[in-house]
This record gives structure tokens, C-alpha cells and sequence, in this order.
């Protein structure tokens, strides 16, 4: 009977164990200092370092710290790894940078108050990483698109249909608010199921509507494909060493996608930024 009961405890301690699941908290963000993309936020007009801004970051990063995040994720390619720890170990040891960079300002900011000695982790990919040889055919693939797109007239390419413009104007108009909004009320709004469709909608499924010549769906396969070697890249390396909680700082743009992807895996709970207080 003691066996029994011995074993039937083991059991549940077991059950219990392999139910546990690693919690992903995913936080978008806007590009605070320099970016190509289409829609940015004019880093002259958003001070971020100036006293209020700096006063509203400390505010945001007593909500993220609610996080209890072990690895904060980022924006940046891997090979750009030894860069952050130099950065992040000069910050560490009280020497901060003068960075205007989200993965500075948020990032290494936080990692250091949650004592994350490893401080961040790049886990971006670009189309020229070329790890393996199936990245090797689809950056060929990719030069060669871009060669056609190039080569075609005004008049030929895919247009934004009547919801690209509307969808993109409603975007430009929030970005220009943001020199001029608080950060903990920017980031709340930043990371709403309204926007982060809206956002998800601009990166990924423009120019589809009107894709007569396929441009459409090729732009649509590289951010595709972006996403989910970075959703990769995380995952591996939760998997390696299993922590309790991790955090992801993204553009907002790639967070929709993420989400859906981290949702459906068996071992992890997405946490969202409006989930934590």
C-alpha cells in the first residue's frame, strides 16, 4: 500500500512537472533611435534622452521588471552579440552609454536590474546569414526579386490597395504622436490586439490585395520568413537551457506574428505587456 501511495505521489509530481510552461512575455516597441523602415518616428522630435523621457522610461521599466524576465531577446543579429555584451558590461559596471537605441534604453536597462548577467541576447536574422544551405537558395531567390522589382516601371508594380493606405495612414498618424506621448501610455497602446494587428496587417500583409505580378507575395515571404527564424533562433535557445520566464523586445511589427507562433507551442504561456503590474 505505501508503494502505492509512494508511487502515486511520484506520479503527480511528475505530471506536474512536465505541465509547467515557460512563460514568453512579448513587449513591442518602436524604433527609438535610427531605422529604415517605412514607419519610423523622427528620433529628433522623440527625445528620449532628455529628463522627462528618461523619467518616463524608469516608469516602464517598473513594469516590465514585473516580468521576472531570466533572458531579455532583441532586435539584433547574433553576429552583433559581442557589441551588446561590451555595451552591456560597461553599463553593468557603471559606465552607461549615451544610446538612444531601444535595445539600450529598455534592454540593457532592464537586464541590469533584473541582474540578468548575460544581458541581452540577439536573436534577430537577416537575409544574408546564410547558416545553412537552404538560406543560401532563398537569399539567391531574394536578390533575384529584387532585381526584377527593380527592373519594372512606376506604373508596373503592385500598388497599395484603398486598406494598405488606410491602414498605413492610421500608422503615420499614431507615429507622430509618439514624440509628444507618455511612455508607459504609448507602450499600452502600442501592445493592443488592435494594433498589434494593425502593425502585424503593415508588415506582412501589404501589396497582397493588388499582387498581380507576385511582388506582393514576395514581400510577404521575407518578412514571413524573418519572423520565423527569429521565432526559431528564441526557441532553441529557451530550449537549451529551459528558463522559467523570458522576455521578448521587438519591433511591433513582428509581435503578431511571434505571438501566433509561441501560442501554439505545447510548452509555452505567452505573457502580454498589458498582463503585467
Amino acid at each position: 500500500m505505501k508503494y502505492y501511495i509512494v508511487s502515486l505521489c511520484l506520479f503527480f509530481c511528475l505530471s506536474s512537472f512536465s505541465q509547467k510552461k515557460i512563460q514568453v512575455v512579448l513587449v513591442a516597441t518602436y524604433h527609438m533611435g535610427g531605422t529604415s523602415d517605412a514607419l519610423r518616428v523622427d528620433s529628433e522630435k522623440d527625445d528620449i534622452l532628455g529628463v522627462m523621457r528618461q523619467k518616463q522610461l524608469e516608469l516602464l521599466l517598473d513594469r516590465l521588471e514585473a516580468s521576472r524576465a531570466e533572458k531579455i531577446y532583441v532586435e539584433s543579429e547574433p553576429k552583433q552579440q559581442p557589441f551588446w555584451d561590451s555595451i552591456y558590461r560597461n553599463h553593468f559596471m557603471g559606465k552607461p552609454s549615451i544610446m538612444k537605441n531601444e535595445i539600450y534604453q529598455i534592454g540593457i536597462r532592464l537586464a541590469k536590474r533584473l541582474d540578468i548577467r548575460q544581458g541581452v541576447t540577439c536573436v534577430d536574422w537577416g537575409q544574408y546569414d546564410n547558416r545553412y544551405q537552404s538560406e543560401k537558395y532563398f537569399s539567391e531567390y531574394a536578390m533575384k526579386m529584387n532585381l526584377y522589382t527593380d527592373s519594372l516601371g512606376p506604373g508596373d508594380k503592385d500598388d497599395l490597395s484603398a486598406y494598405d493606405k488606410m491602414v498605413f495612414g492610421e500608422l503615420e498618424a499614431f507615429n507622430r504622436l509618439i514624440p509628444t506621448t507618455d511612455l508607459l501610455t504609448l507602450f499600452t497602446t502600442l501592445n493592443s490586439a488592435e494594433y498589434l494587428k494593425k502593425f502585424y496587417y503593415a508588415n506582412v500583409t501589404t501589396y497582397l490585395e493588388d499582387n498581380e505580378l507576385g511582388i506582393g507575395t514576395f514581400r510577404s515571404q521575407f518578412t514571413t520568413m524573418r519572423n520565423v527564424n527569429i521565432y526559431s533562433n528564441i526557441m532553441q535557445d529557451i530550449l537549451k537551457d529551459r528558463p522559467d520566464r523570458v522576455l521578448v523586445l521587438y519591433g511591433a511589427g513582428h509581435i503578431q506574428a511571434l505571438k501566433s507562433m509561441f501560442e501554439a507551442h505545447p510548452a509555452i504561456e505567452v505573457v502580454m505587456f498589458g498582463d503585467l503590474k
